[in-house]
């Protein structure tokens, strides 16, 4: 995504949603923890940690909270806000969304383009084709 953006600064919007998959049982407070991080500036860096150490979370699933202190995030405000509420009430309403959406094979992550999942592969020449193509019809 990050070379999408490059690419196409003016062009592309990047959105990302949270969903998480029910039968993953660490996965919604994963997401609860990239939000927290998200207050400080820092989502895309805990996704990041996260999504390179998912495995991990199984066995514990507080470990973002240590990726939290390698940030050099307020702890305090951190731990403050993994209890608002409304970081779930916001996981809950894009989940459902993402539900509604009709979108096939709801799988994380999932990528669109327009609201149309690519098909070809997860590679930046694939998403330019297609990138490159909704643009000439506009």
């Amino acid at each position: 995504m990050d070379d999408i953006a490059k690419k196409y600064p003016n062009d592309v919007q990047i959105v990302i949603k949270n969903f998480p998959l029910s039968f993953h049982k660490q996965a919604k407070k994963a997401a609860l923890y990239a939000l927290a991080a998200e207050r400080q500036g820092k989502y895309k860096d805990m996704y990041t940690k996260i999504m390179d150490n998912y495995r991990n979370l199984k066995t514990n699933e507080d470990l973002p909270r240590q990726y939290a202190q390698e940030l050099g995030l307020d702890m305090a405000k951190f731990d403050q806000d993994m209890k608002d509420p409304a970081l779930e009430a916001r996981i809950d309403k894009e989940t459902n969304q993402m539900r509604q959406s009709g979108i096939p094979r709801l799988s994380v992550p999932k990528f669109l383009i327009n609201g149309k999942e690519p098909q070809g592969g997860r590679n930046i020449e694939n998403y330019s084709t297609i990138i490159d193509a909704e643009l000439k019809k506009k």
